[in-house]
């Protein structure tokens, strides 16, 4: 059995402009624009991804009911680049965790 994997082959409409842009960016890098349209393809499902694990983590710490306020997310990224760049903040809202939460 062999290591290598088949491609398997995809047929896509793209615009006009975005074809001309993809030749172009073909002719500049020296590459096949299948190449190009590959490496676009998989660097967008990383990107997807990786958005979906943060947002997964992002309402798993919410659930927790510990958050930093807008006021202070504010103060702290306005002073950055500044000669008084404020540390970052610590959370300063504390709810109850969810389960616990009584329906309202």
């Amino acid at each position: 059995m062999s290591d290598h994997i088949e491609d398997q082959p995809l047929t896509l409409h793209l615009r006009p402009d975005v074809r001309a842009r993809l030749d172009a960016e073909a002719d500049v890098s020296h590459q096949p624009a299948a190449e190009i349209a590959t490496a676009a393809i998989e660097n967008y499902i990383e990107s997807q991804n990786e958005k979906r694990a943060q947002l997964v983590n992002a309402m798993a710490a919410a659930e927790e009911g510990v958050f930093i306020s807008g006021e202070k997310m504010a103060a702290w990224i306005s002073s950055w680049g500044t000669e008084n760049e404020l540390p970052e903040p610590e959370p300063d809202i504390i709810l109850e965790p969810r389960q616990s939460r009584s329906p309202q």
